[in-house]
């Protein structure tokens, strides 16, 4: 059985000093059945990392597809690794829509995240108009294939299907929905890339909070869940580590 996996996105919320007082409360609470990450801004990610408990790790929200030089306002692979980051989020809908990032560009940002030991989680999710037109599932299908092309230790690789339409819009795929994309994700790796899809994990993301994330996380082909606006108040965030710890 793979192990819930509860991953917090704060985007671009929380001072240094804010993330300080969050790792204080979340420091207070045990939980052995979960894995828990966070995702803080690049400015706060080693300061948290340093003051969070080692049960708890912290992930870059993004990272460069290349090396070093001039990248104004880049972070590289390297930079995360020394400061002690092993993971990072790759292919958030936000970063494909506001800073134009196709699926070649998150390709290459996978291929290079792996090639220097950092684990991946990559975003995938369609619009409410794709949605409408009852494109999802080909339109799912081709964004994982395309940022997947020519990756070859997907292991490392954790997928977090997010539909664009229920992010911060207070709107939830229902469970049983979410629960059959999930399952055509995992059909999907396993037609291209055999049976590593039953090792690979596959989170939920979209509107989840505390009132919700039991249900999700009790559905078979999802293994964790996402979460953003929920994940950057303390108590909420624990709440829904404890739906998982539940399971």
């Amino acid at each position: 059985m793979r192990k819930k996996y509860i991953c917090g996105n704060w985007k671009m919320n929380k001072t240094s000093s804010e993330a300080l007082e969050f790792a204080k409360e979340i420091n207070k609470f045990e939980f052995n059945k979960v894995d828990v990450l966070l995702a803080p801004s690049f400015v706060t990610l080693e300061s948290l990392r340093k003051n969070l408990k080692d049960e708890i790790k912290v992930a870059g929200q993004n990272v460069s597809q290349f090396d070093e030089g001039a990248y104004t306002g880049e972070v590289s692979t390297s930079m995360l690794k020394d400061i002690g980051v092993e993971d990072v989020i790759i292919g958030h809908s936000e970063r494909r829509e506001k800073f134009l990032e196709s699926d070649e560009i998150i390709n290459a940002k996978v291929k290079k995240a792996l090639e220097d030991d950092l684990s991946v989680i990559l975003c995938l999710g369609e619009s409410i108009e794709v949605k409408e037109e009852g494109r999802e599932v080909d339109f799912v299908r081709e964004e994982l294939l395309n940022s997947l092309d020519g990756v070859k230790n997907i292991e490392k690789v954790t997928i977090a299907y997010e539909p664009i339409w229920a992010i911060g819009t207070g709107k939830t795929c229902s469970s049983e929905d979410a629960e059959k994309m999930c399952r055509e994700i995992r059909n999907i790796i396993d037609e291209k890339y055999g049976e590593v899809s039953q090792k690979i994990r596959i989170l939920y993301g979209g509107s989840v909070k505390p009132s919700n994330a039991g249900e999700i996380l009790s559905k078979e082909n999802i293994d964790g869940v996402l979460v953003g606006g929920a994940s950057l108040k303390a108590s909420d965030f624990i709440e829904i580590i404890k739906a998982g710890e539940s399971l």
